[in-house]
């Protein structure tokens, strides 16, 4: 049973239509399998903010965001607390120049030895940096119909 952290940048791909949505679609699939995704908590809140935006500034319904959040909640990811983890984040974020938000995708993919999928290019390449395994979301297939 694989196990992966998994950012934002993929998460929201479940809700909100863009590239990678079939890859993402086909990832969250494996947790019917046993697959275990990793999220630190604060992931909930930032897809939050991104519905709460897409309402703002781009026409999704207020009863659409949501059927989001609730559909959120529903996904069966392993909610990591980040307080552990923030002397860590800290150090990568000065040392890579990222936010503390991203760094701690990496430092919990450090913590937890598992991979971090991401489409985060400087986040990969920083994660990359620090020895972290790196998934591409396009080795999830979509299945065919």
């Amino acid at each position: 049973m694989p196990n992966y952290v998994v950012d934002t940048s993929i998460v929201i791909q479940r809700f909100i239509r863009e590239t990678y949505t079939p890859n993402v679609r086909a990832l969250l699939n494996r947790l019917l399998v046993g697959d275990q995704l990793y999220i630190p908590e604060f992931c909930l809140l930032e897809c939050s903010n991104v519905f709460w935006k897409q309402v703002r500034f781009y026409g999704l319904s207020e009863e659409k965001a949501n059927q989001f959040i609730n559909e959120l909640r529903e996904i069966s990811f392993q909610i990591v607390p980040v307080s552990y983890l923030l002397n860590s984040a800290l150090k990568i974020g000065l040392t890579y120049q990222l936010a503390i938000y991203d760094s701690l995708y990496i430092a919990l993919a450090l913590r937890l030895d598992y991979p971090l999928i991401t489409v985060d290019e400087r986040q990969a390449q920083a994660a990359k940096d620090c020895g972290v395994t790196l998934i591409p979301i396009t080795d999830f297939k979509p299945q065919e119909d």
